[in-house]
């Protein structure tokens, strides 16, 4: 149970759709995050519910190279890896040894992607941006989606401090960002060879 909680709440993270409006805020922000080509940091998830209750927390660790690789490695409370080779999406759980793979265009513009790997305005043309010192907000512009809203903070060096994002339901998910290193990465870390003992779930087909 715990397993599929943690895989729906990521990937309502990932499977969200995109990103725009006011165009100076759009251009800070992406200013922002073009400082960061390599990025390693540890992160605390926590999910809180309508009551604002905290119903899981999770912990790990990200490394991210633009323009499309990364490596999401939860660690806690059981681990689970997200890592993008730039064509492949591999969702590994090591504890059954199962691994899931989908094709990485199927999830191009979805709004993890707009952050941290495309630098495209025209996948922004489905939010409003604002900005309030370091914070930026992105409100769907449409009415069709789950997310509310979603929040990041990032400083004008680059540093990713939290992002958020709001469900409609009221539920959010937070991301706290510690340690942020923007030293270059070894691209073997974004690369995933499955052994004979690991069993594939391929969604590319």
């Amino acid at each position: 149970m715990m397993q599929q909680i943690i895989y729906a709440v990521f990937l309502s993270v990932i499977v969200v759709t995109t990103a725009i409006a006011d165009d100076a805020s759009v251009f800070v922000l992406q200013n922002r995050l073009k400082k960061i080509n390599n990025l390693y940091v540890h992160f605390i998830q926590k999910v809180i519910n309508s009551d604002n209750d905290m119903v899981l927390e999770c912990r790990g660790e990200l490394w991210i190279k633009r323009p499309n690789l990364f490596n999401w490695h939860m660690i806690s409370p059981e681990e689970n890896f997200l890592i993008s080779d730039g064509k492949t999406l591999w969702f590994y759980i090591p504890s059954i040894k199962q691994v899931t793979a989908y094709r990485l265009r199927n999830f191009s513009d979805n709004i993890f992607f707009m952050l941290f790997s495309s630098n495209n305005i025209y996948e922004w043309n489905e939010y409003t941006v604002s900005q309030q010192g370091d914070f930026f907000y992105l409100i769907p512009i449409s009415n069709n989606f789950n997310l509310k809203e979603c929040r990041i903070k990032i400083t004008d060096r680059g540093t990713i401090e939290k992002f958020s994002f709001f469900e409609e339901k009221g539920q959010h998910v937070d991301y706290y960002l510690l340690d942020q290193n923007n030293n270059d990465i070894d691209i073997g870390k974004f690369y995933f060879i499955p052994s004979k003992d690991i069993q594939l779930d391929d969604q590319r087909k």
